[in-house]
């Protein structure tokens, strides 16, 4: 609801579903077939046109707007579907924990786990992920990964490394996507966070249940990449879907945005969906 109410407030919304192409088609065909239900009442005497018709055209047209809004409100989640794939691409904006099925989580290089030192933000999505499934005992979560890792070798380990954490009858997947710089920053680029993505796919059609699967717009926070969300939608979209003609990965994808990110970057589900129907080729 916050996200609703803030969306409406906003001129991104305004501009995107009645200013934009597809919200004046919306609006104009909507107001056609008003007229051509008034052409029928007038036929069959039902409605006189003639004896309303001065200012009837301007209540129609509110009419056809108010319709359009409705149909083109503000949403939470919108599903592309591909014909003739057994797969689909969902983009919802919510809690990226409230996913009912396995969950991606960015990771660094190292694996570094260790929020209680600081090493890694709280505020960081593996930060809200310690403190929700592992809170005050980040030791467990530490012991979890060095049992998966120890038989990579010595850290660090390549971009695109997996490693899956089982805790709270759900599938984590720690995806090393980033490098901690000299600071214990996290840093990736644009090449890197493809890179990780193809080795997600890669594990989870290998070792994965064929669960729904909910991915993050990795990078566009500690990441620091400066690339515009819908950028980061479509890449993650067209990544999955280019993956996934080696086989199936799984029948749902989610691609998950926060609610106040989503506001902050004037994030219109409307426009994403229009936008990956056009830009991604199966």
């Amino acid at each position: 609801m916050k996200y609703f109410f803030g969306a409406i407030k906003s001129w991104a919304y305004w501009r995107n579903a009645l200013f934009s192409k597809q919200g004046l088609t919306a609006v104009f065909s909507i107001f056609g077939a008003l007229y051509l239900s008034v052409e029928v009442l007038d036929f069959f005497s039902i409605y006189e046109r003639a004896r309303y018709g001065s200012y009837a055209a301007i209540f129609f047209l509110l009419l056809a707007i108010g319709i359009s809004l409705v149909f083109r409100r503000p949403i939470t989640a919108t599903t592309i579907t591909f014909p003739n794939k057994d797969f689909c691409v969902e983009v919802r904006i919510g809690n990226l924990f409230d996913a009912s099925g396995a969950v991606m989580i960015s990771s660094n290089t190292i694996f570094e786990c260790d929020v209680a030192g600081r090493k890694i933000a709280v505020d960081s999505l593996q930060g809200q992920f310690t403190a929700r499934y592992f809170p005050g005992n980040q030791v467990e979560l530490i012991e979890q990964v060095e049992t998966v890792t120890s038989s990579l070798g010595d850290a660090p380990y390549p971009i695109g490394t997996v490693v899956p954490i089982n805790t709270h009858g759900k599938t984590f997947y720690l995806l090393a996507m980033s490098v901690l710089n000299e600071h214990g920053n996290a840093e990736t680029t644009v090449g890197k966070v493809k890179e990780a993505l193809n080795g997600l796919w890669t594990y989870v059609r290998e070792e994965g249940e064929l669960q729904e699967l909910a991915v993050p717009l990795v990078g566009t926070g500690r990441g620091r990449l400066q690339l515009p969300r819908r950028k980061m939608i479509e890449l993650i979209a067209e990544s999955f879907v280019e993956a996934s003609r080696l086989g199936k990965i799984t029948d749902r994808l989610v691609i998950c945005l926060g609610p106040d990110d989503a506001l902050k970057s004037s994030v219109n589900l409307w426009e994403v969906k229009d936008h990956l129907r056009n830009s991604i080729v199966v």
